[in-house]
């Protein structure tokens, strides 16, 4: 009998600590429509192959990253910049509305010709394309935030892929770190 006590106790306090049932914190709750995908640089070596152009991810030296030791960096040389491509059917299982790509920013010169690409291709042929410029970045020297929303107004289809990328067109050095692109 006190065996069978000793189960039943145990079993009442094994199931009130699980997570099991309902929870009432919206905020804990998975959003089945909503993917992150984030990059903080220092492994992007191993991010091959939805992550593209990794020559242009370099030992921070000029300026300390924004965290860690590497940065995506664009330049006369090197006008795009680490760049995210996936064909959407290995990116989700529900077609996104809306891609944001947050990140931080470092450029050498005030309100540079800068811009986050989107680019929606399907057989290697461009469908969509959508820019978001910040040439408005007027704070030179410091790691400023951005963040850069597309609308995908066109239909769209599990075998088209998705790249994102950024474009430095002033060709002054402009670098990119932590980025995090969400799709949803």
């Amino acid at each position: 009998m006190k065996k069978i006590l000793a189960f039943a106790i145990a079993s009442a306090i094994i199931s009130g600590c699980s997570n099991s049932g309902n929870n009432s914190n919206p905020a804990t709750q998975p959003q089945p429509n909503k993917l992150e995908i984030t990059n903080d640089m220092e492994t992007a070596s191993t991010m091959i192959p939805s992550w593209q152009n990794e020559k242009t991810v370099i030992a921070a030296k000029e300026l300390a990253a924004h965290s860690g030791k590497f940065v995506c960096a664009t330049n006369d040389t090197a006008e795009f910049g680490y760049t995210y491509c996936e064909l959407l059917k290995n990116i989700t299982s529900f077609i996104p509305k809306k891609v944001t790509v947050n990140g931080w920013v470092y450029t050498t010169v005030a309100n540079p010709k800068f811009s986050i690409i989107l680019d929606v291709s399907e057989n290697g042929k461009l469908y969509d394309w959508k820019t978001f410029p910040l040439d408005s970045l007027n704070e030179t020297g410091k790691w400023v935030e951005f963040d850069a929303s597309f609308y995908l107004d066109k239909p769209l289809n599990p075998e088209q892929s998705v790249k994102v990328y950024p474009w430095n067109q002033s060709k002054k050095p402009v670098f990119i770190d932590d980025l995090k692109i969400t799709f949803e």
